[in-house]
């Protein structure tokens, strides 16, 4: 039997580029800083996020590729790659297997073909002030800085890049969330905790976690966001970025931050353990509502668009036909099918979440009754501002 091997891309073609070029190439020095005498305009990953806080509309480009891109990006950001990833790709392998220099030259010459539409692109954003990153502030974003310059643009260089942003993100979630607090609302499902969380959202800070997970954190969690078309975090990374410019861009930092009691991991995301470990020791605000009202809202939430979604997730989860059992999910899907939906809400708030999910959270300091959205918003912001 012969043995299966991957195999490699074929490098010939740039190594005989390198050769083809090596004249052009020995005169070059070894990185873009060195190649460009104008240099960038700095400004620090702190004066970034304090300029983004305060104005969301500010410019901010990704130099980086586009998966790179497409994989995170800062809050806002627009994509615009010095290297595309075939690009990126070859330039990597020059520098590693031949030289500094010669991967520069190939830079330079992708660059070069880019004129029209740096150009294109430049005219479209005067006369706004641009701020350029790459993953950590190295040459792409001076390459960039150089290029838009040349064209007009005010521009400048996010110093150490993504890498310098995601730092910032890791240091509060990870290693040290202190500086947060958190008034943390809790109660039965349907009590309304996610209408409070959006309508409290622009008013006061509010971390919402589901809104940043894309997912309502519940068997049919996924639906409210299905629903709206939301634009869906597809990684961790993209997860806590959410979470982290819910923080950069809180109008009232002196008051704590409204948030729902969660789960550690909603949908495929987790909370960072010491954030998690934060919010467990947060005071909480316990909301109640009655059955009836619970009901009317996840019919509002999960049927606003007919059962289809409701019966589909019912019907294909593994989990629940493991715990209730094909005789209890037959009755739940003829219940859908006679268009019985009140007696379907109602089984499983009473029979399902009610009994399975208890709260982790400790330091209940307060209850609020929950009939009347306005009211019951009225009454937390009392309670977080005169008595948290």
């Amino acid at each position: 039997m012969t043995e299966y091997r991957p195999q490699k891309k074929d490098r010939s073609n740039l190594i005989r580029f390198a050769k083809d070029n090596e004249t052009e190439i020995i005169n070059l020095p070894d990185n873009y800083s060195g190649y460009f005498e104008d240099k960038p305009e700095l400004i620090s990953v702190e004066g970034w996020i304090e300029g983004y806080g305060n104005d969301g509309n500010i410019i901010t480009v990704d130099v980086r590729s586009e998966s790179e891109f497409a994989e995170d990006h800062l809050p806002g950001a627009i994509s615009f790659p010095v290297l595309d990833d075939m690009e990126r790709d070859e330039v990597g392998f020059l520098y590693k297997q031949v030289s500094p220099k010669a991967a520069l030259f190939r830079a330079l010459q992708a660059a070069e073909t880019k004129m029209d539409r740096i150009k294109a692109f430049c005219e479209n954003l005067k006369p706004k002030n641009i701020y350029v990153y790459c993953w950590r502030g190295g040459g792409r974003s001076s390459a960039a800085c150089h290029y838009f310059k040349q064209f007009g643009m005010n521009c400048a260089k996010i110093e150490g890049g993504y890498k310098a942003y995601r730092h910032k993100i890791y240091k509060l979630f990870y290693e040290d969330p202190s500086r947060l607090k958190f008034a943390v609302l809790s109660g039965l499902t349907g009590c309304g905790k996610t209408e409070i969380i959006e309508h409290l959202t622009g008013k006061v800070p509010v971390f919402d976690i589901e809104k940043a997970a894309g997912h309502a954190s519940s068997l049919f969690g996924h639906i409210r966001f299905e629903v709206r078309t939301d634009d869906i975090p597809q990684n961790q990374l993209q997860f806590e970025n959410r979470l982290f410019e819910q923080i950069i861009t809180t109008p009232d930092p002196s008051l704590p931050f409204i948030t729902e009691s969660e789960s550690k991991r909603i949908s495929k995301f987790n909370i960072p353990d010491r954030l998690y470990d934060k919010l467990l020791d947060s005071p909480v605000i316990g909301i109640v509502s009655d059955l009836t009202k619970r009901i009317e809202r996840i019919k509002a939430e999960y049927f606003s668009d007919g059962i289809e979604r409701v019966y589909k997730t019912v019907e294909s989860s593994d989990f629940l036909h493991k715990v209730l059992g094909r005789e209890k999910i037959n009755d739940l899907l003829h219940l859908l099918k006679s268009g019985r939906i009140d007696e379907f809400c109602e089984w499983f708030l009473t029979e399902y979440y009610d009994k399975r999910y208890a709260t982790k959270f400790r330091k209940i300091t307060a209850q609020v009754e929950h009939s009347d959205l306005k009211t019951a918003c009225e009454t937390i912001l009392e309670i977080i501002k005169f008595s948290l």
